[in-house]
């Protein structure tokens, strides 16, 4: 017996349901009905090839505030014509460092022979036949060593790290009145 008075909850909420959406959509009808065809403010609007501009702007903007940077150099420093003073000092220093450079040569009394190598900031300790950064000690001399690496064989021979140079007076020689280079 409860079934049937559930059944009939269920049917009575429906119709009036039926019944809400039926005068909702009657008013929504009525109020569009009032609506004029043409708009107050159609002579204020704009064409649809301004329309398609601005959204284009827009997405642009939207693009540009979503971009995340990836590179971690200066981005108005990147691709440089024209090096300033701190970019040659950086680029000496990076020569240098990566520069396979005898420090020193030395012969033990029992006639072992040892050299100092420089590179990428380290110093390394070899004799006749290790490895230094995959190249192998061949010979060394009183002021030399012979090394193989990339199939030849090279000698390097003792130097001192060089001296930083003055970039400022080198700007000064390479201009001419003009200022140009």
């Amino acid at each position: 017996m409860q079934l049937r008075y559930l059944k009939d909850l269920a049917v009575t909420l429906i119709v009036i349901i039926f019944l809400v959406l039926g005068v909702r959509l009657y008013t929504n009808y009525y109020k569009m009905k009032n609506v004029p065809e043409h708009s107050i403010h159609s002579k204020e609007s704009v064409s649809d090839a301004l329309l398609t501009d601005i959204k284009a702007i827009e997405s642009s903007i939207q693009d540009r505030k979503e971009f995340v940077f990836t590179i971690t150099r200066d981005p108005l420093r990147q691709g440089n014509i024209i090096k300033d003073k701190l970019d040659l000092e950086r680029e000496f220093l990076e020569s240098v460092r990566n520069t396979f450079r005898l420090s020193s040569t030395s012969v033990l009394e029992n006639g072992k022979k040892y050299a100092t190598i420089e590179y990428r900031d380290q110093n390394y300790y070899a004799t006749i036949g290790e490895t230094v950064e995959g190249r192998r000690i061949v010979d060394i001399g009183e002021n030399w060593i012979k090394y193989y690496y990339g199939g030849n064989t090279v000698t390097a021979y003792l130097a001192p790290r060089p001296p930083m140079p003055d970039f400022d007076a080198m700007n000064v020689k390479n201009t001419d009145n003009t200022g140009n280079w």
